[in-house]
């Protein structure tokens, strides 16, 4: 069995393969993205994630942002832009469990993402607020405080938080575009809201 970093490292190399014969224009367009042609026969797709401008060079598959950005996230990106359907967004929002396919991740989900996200937000729902603002967040009407972050161009998350009170604790949720299924695959859904959310742990932590 291939270590960790090396089946990250399969992951990519197989994502950028795949890519590299596909309709490079038909996938920027698909994804919201932003094609160029570069020097020679080089190929630049440019989108944005987490607010954060991405540009992927091809046929290197190389991967350059402001900030570094973790072969994880890395892998999701290109597979955002090979799995992306071109659909518009609904305005529906649906819970991790109505995904195709989210059952079988939901216990994985909660752990990795709600649980974390409720935990530190619980005691200040506000601060998600201030949190959020770094990476484009702004308010939803849904929820004791709700803010909906563009992570990637046709791909919103909504976190959510209720207060708790002396007789319920709070509570949260992380909702997503009904949409989203012809954006991403189940699996990299949990990596997406996983990152998402970590990320605005520590810039609360930083407030």
């Amino acid at each position: 069995m291939l270590p960790k970093q090396e089946n990250l490292k399969l992951a990519r190399r197989l994502a950028v393969e795949s890519l590299l014969q596909s309709d490079l224009p038909e996938r920027a367009a698909k994804s919201g993205s932003r094609l160029e042609q570069g020097e020679g026969r080089e190929t630049r797709i440019t989108l944005n994630y987490l607010s954060q401008e991405i540009k992927v060079f091809f046929p290197r598959g190389e991967i350059e942002a402001q900030e570094p950005v973790p072969l994880r996230e890395e892998i999701i990106i290109l597979h955002y832009l090979g799995w992306a359907k071109g659909v518009p967004l609904s305005g529906q929002w649906i819970s991790f469990a109505e995904i195709s396919g989210g059952t079988f991740y939901h216990p994985v989900f909660l752990q990795r993402c709600k649980v974390p996200l409720v935990k530190f937000f619980a005691a200040t729902p506000e601060l998600i607020k201030a949190a959020a603002g770094q990476f484009q967040g702004r308010a939803l009407a849904i929820g004791d405080v709700g803010i909906e972050i563009p992570a990637l161009p046709l791909v919103p998350l909504a976190l959510v938080l209720w207060r708790g009170d002396a007789e319920f604790s709070a509570e949260g949720n992380i909702l997503f575009d009904s949409s989203i299924g012809d954006y991403l695959p189940v699996e990299d859904i949990v990596i997406l809201t996983e990152a998402v959310v970590w990320k605005i742990i520590k810039a609360g932590n930083r407030l």
